[in-house]
């Protein structure tokens, strides 16, 4: 009897030690996962974020996603940096639905049915995979920051140790907002929560609006702008001016995005096409550079809205070297715009 006694104490303190070594284990290799994250996030995204190439920028994060994921098996936290991995991937996505609802106008413009139909439904799947990426991107922003600084999003402002934590929550809160639109233009998929915009609203008045290109601003603006009875009391057409005036100065165009997204969500086709022709003149100064792949996405969503205003009035996109112009204005010397389609 006591034999056995002593056997089970000794099967107990064997277990007992290999759990220790083994969290040891975990607590030395988590260490090292979260020292190799940090160097990704300090010696190769910045990199990334200068490049003028969307395509290989979305690209790129589309195919390091489950990498940057897979690193939670060696009991790292990749949230910060998948995040804005997924706010990059979530273009190539965006950049194919916007194809599709080109050729569903084309299609409709020529009263081709069926071809429009097939071309919708094309374009949902296309937003529903856009708006999932929106989301992780703003629930892995949250599941970081919160964790990190101790505070509820929304609800109170984290104090930010570096400008990296502030591009995330930035990012990530952006995408939360475009989750929410693209999932209802989806058909509601996954049914984001309509509690995410007056969150993002919040969040915003966390980040100095001027250092960040004026976006934190025009977020919150868009929010006002599309919220039914949100732009009571608010200046909206006035802080999109500003948001956008600052965007300018650092030769960042993301702020005329989300203009340009509240003026179409409210059918205000001239206001739309203002925003287009001011982004269309802007002059680029050298200091946007460290961003300019953000910038290109800003710019590359304005040329969607350019796009489908062309296929509306034309049946063709935006031609080469026409982007700020509008089919139906008078061209110089009466030149005829659709002799661009040639």
């Amino acid at each position: 009897m006591k034999t056995v006694s002593l056997i089970r104490a000794g099967s107990t303190l064997l277990a007992l030690c290999s759990l220790l070594v083994l969290n040891g284990c975990q607590s030395v290799v988590g260490g090292g996962t979260n020292l190799l994250l940090g160097g990704v996030e300090s010696k190769i995204v910045p990199p990334v974020l200068k490049t003028s190439d969307l395509n290989m920028g979305c690209t790129y994060a589309v195919a390091n996603v489950p990498l940057i994921a897979s690193f939670r098996s060696f009991y790292g936290d990749p949230s910060g940096l998948e995040s804005v991995l997924q706010s990059s991937a979530q273009m190539c996505a965006d950049l194919d639905a916007g194809a599709e609802e080109l050729r569903y106008l084309r299609a409709q413009r020529d009263k081709r049915t069926d071809e429009a139909l097939d071309a919708r439904i094309a374009q949902k799947r296309l937003l529903e995979r856009t708006a999932r990426r929106q989301l992780a991107s703003f629930d892995l922003m949250r599941a970081k920051l919160e964790s990190k600084y101790k505070f509820e999003y929304g609800h109170g402002c984290p104090r930010f140790r570096n400008d990296f934590d502030e591009l995330i929550y930035l990012l990530g809160s952006l995408g939360g907002l475009q989750a929410f639109v693209n999932d209802i233009a989806a058909q509601h998929p996954i049914n984001v929560s309509s509690d995410i915009p007056p969150r993002a609203e919040a969040a915003m008045a966390c980040l100095n609006s001027a250092k960040w290109w004026g976006v934190p601003q025009a977020i919150r603006a868009t929010v006002w702008a599309v919220t039914p009875g949100g732009a009571v009391g608010h200046d909206v057409a006035g802080t999109f001016d500003l948001a956008m005036a600052q965007g300018e100065r650092e030769g960042m165009r993301v702020s005329h995005v989300l203009a340009g997204i509240a003026a179409a969500s409210l059918d205000d086709r001239a206001t739309v096409r203002a925003v287009i022709r001011r982004a269309a003149t802007m002059p680029i100064p050298q200091q946007s550079e460290n961003y300019r792949y953000i910038d290109e996405i800003g710019l590359a969503l304005l040329q969607e809205m350019s796009d489908r205003d062309w296929t509306i009035g034309t049946g063709s996109r935006t031609p080469v070297g026409s982007f700020g112009t509008f089919w139906d204005e008078k061209a110089r010397n009466d030149v005829d715009a659709n002799q661009f389609l040639n």
